[in-house]
């Protein structure tokens, strides 16, 4: 087995760490196995932590940290982790998402099985003392009839029922907790396998979007130049799409699709009605297709941040990720996942080997993606959450993500794309923002219809 730590805040925000140790130690100190930056990470100690595998648990103890360790937002000194627990070590510190990830060849069993096991154990346990405390109340209560008066034989009767009564209600009580354990456990799992379908289904129609543009003056047909610099001003970004339809149509954002939309609409920023812009480059990359697919825009969404793109899918095999037509995919409270590229190249070089990232970190921006794409490391990063809000043009939920990932799908649990990412609120958790899928699904409707 393996564990594994997916970085939500923090100095090592957007990476995900694998151990295979049986012994983690974690702090600033730089003699730790999981190492956080001091300067940033000021309320985590120098030796805060140590997490042992220790009989097919993840056993966490606390190392006398200065600010405390807490699992799940509750304090804790030493405590057996699950996966999908979030650990924060010091309070106001990193925080991570715990994972573990099972081997081939483990014999541990599944969660689900153990409890099943406790249970018939538990209930053969019980009904072992049921027969052993009837045997004994059956010839206390016969010695008494025999022997004592009437009154003392009701009084008996009387005991033995109210303590028989109890014992029931106490073993119903036990059986009632325990089978809605496993319930849990069970749903917990189930909603663990469909989060893994469908990153394992869908991520290669999930695309990286390069785009590099610049401003020109349409009377003079000249390109703007950089102040001071004399050379032209070019700009660069990254973003998200995925693929709607064999026939090559991709969603994502119109702040992709047109990155100068933002600034046009800023009250800030003043062009003149002769500056146009126009793209350098702008193209898509798939998941194990080395090359890249030229993008073209398609339509334009007049009332919310979404647009599509087409390409040229020549005889790629992609898939085409399912939309939810039914506009009740989206329930308040179920689990979501996210797919996408936040945080652009930064995120791939945090989970590339140091080695080739020292051969390509000071590579241009153009070729430095199409050289990412030839190592085969262009692909997306998945995070998950809850919806917490559903309005008629946004959804709002806590899957993590940043700059980057506009323009990702938003998954419900039955594997269904239910909206397209597009914004962030720093600072507040479990508001992020996403964009309905209706309204994708109407610029598909309107492209199908010509209209």
């Amino acid at each position: 087995m393996k564990a594994v730590f997916v970085h939500l805040t923090g100095s090592r925000r957007g990476n995900t760490e694998v151990f295979a140790s049986d012994k983690i130690s974690v702090g600033t100190d730089v003699s730790n196995d999981l190492h956080f930056d001091p300067d940033i990470d000021k309320n985590t100690s120098n030796h805060h932590a140590e997490i042992q595998f220790n009989e097919c648990d993840y056993v966490l103890h606390d190392k006398g940290s200065t600010n405390g360790t807490l699992v799940n937002n509750r304090l804790v000194s030493e405590i057996v982790l699950k996966d999908g627990d979030m650990i924060e070590f010091g309070a106001g510190g990193p925080k991570i998402r715990f994972r573990i990830k099972s081997d081939e060849g483990d014999v541990c069993k599944p969660l689900i099985e153990i409890l099943e096991d406790s249970f018939g154990i538990a209930r053969t346990s019980q009904g072992g003392r049921l027969t052993t405390a009837t045997s004994f109340f059956k010839q206390l209560l016969m010695e008494a009839f025999t022997q004592s008066s009437r009154s003392f034989k009701i009084g008996i009767f009387i005991v033995l029922f109210i303590i028989s009564g109890s014992l029931i209600t106490y073993f119903y009580a036990q059986y009632a907790r325990l089978s809605k354990t496993v319930e849990i456990v069970r749903i917990l799992e189930i909603e663990r396998s469909v989060a893994e379908n469908i990153i394992k289904k869908c991520s290669k129609g999930v695309c990286l979007i390069q785009g590099t543009f610049y401003f020109f003056d349409e009377t003079t047909g000249e390109p703007l130049m950089m102040m001071g610099k004399g050379q032209r001003g070019i700009n660069e970004y990254t973003g998200t799409g995925f693929l709607v339809s064999a026939d090559g149509l991709i969603l994502t954002n119109r702040h992709i699709a047109e990155p100068w939309w933002e600034m046009e609409m800023s009250p800030y920023i003043h062009l003149e009605s002769t500056i146009k812009p126009k793209f350098e480059v702008f193209r898509a990359f798939f998941p194990d297709i080395k090359e890249p697919f030229p993008l073209k825009v398609e339509r334009i969404s007049d009332e919310v941040d979404a647009a599509m793109l087409r390409i040229d899918i020549r005889d790629a095999n992609i898939p085409a990720l399912e939309l939810d037509y039914t506009g009740k995919g989206a329930v308040v409270g179920e689990p979501i996942i996210l797919l996408g590229y936040p945080a652009g190249v930064n995120a791939i070089f945090a989970k590339t080997d140091p080695e080739i990232v020292k051969q390509l970190f000071n590579m241009p921006f153009i070729p430095l993606v199409q050289e990412l794409s030839n190592w085969g490391l262009i692909r997306p990063l998945s995070t998950q959450g809850h919806l917490s809000d559903v309005m008629q043009n946004r959804i709002v939920y806590d899957a993590q993500t940043t700059t980057g990932g506009s323009g990702g799908p938003i998954f419900n649990n039955k594997g269904k794309v239910i909206g397209i990412n597009y914004g962030i609120f720093p600072g507040f958790r479990g508001s992020n923002f996403g964009v309905p899928i209706s309204y994708g699904i109407d610029l598909f409707k309107s492209l199908s219809s010509g209209k």
